[in-house]
């Protein structure tokens, strides 16, 4: 099994004129390769199966790394964390509407006191 590199020329341009508007130029370039090789390379093709392998295996032990239990349990502790704050966001919310329900029970009872005792000073 060989590899064979080939020389590449520089691209030449060709100036071509449009019908449609003579006198502009259009630019078409090509790349020219010389049928013969400049330099041949040969790998034998247990070589190249076994490099091939080797980088198969190290990519997988990459993505094994990349995918691996520290990112796990990071992203464990993190919706922990997340779970917590939304408990307390519940609580907060809670304690809130609670707070609320509080001051207008106390708001109804002081209008209440209040009428009667406006009442309670017209009888006088």
């Amino acid at each position: 099994m060989g590899v064979q590199v080939y020389e590449v020329m520089a691209a030449p341009t060709i100036p071509v004129f449009a019908e449609e508007n003579l006198g502009d130029p259009i630019d078409i370039r090509m790349d020219i390769i010389h049928p013969k090789p400049v330099a041949v390379v040969s790998f034998p093709a247990a070589v190249v199966v076994r490099t091939q392998a080797q980088h198969r295996e190290a990519i997988r032990g990459i993505q094994e790394h990349l995918l691996g239990v520290p990112i796990q349990e990071e992203l464990m502790a993190l919706r922990f964390r997340v779970d917590i704050a939304e408990a307390k966001n519940a609580s907060l919310r809670a304690r809130i509407k609670t707070m609320e329900a509080i001051r207008k029970i106390t708001r109804n009872r002081e209008r209440q006191a209040r009428i009667k005792i406006e009442q309670q000073l017209a009888a006088v």
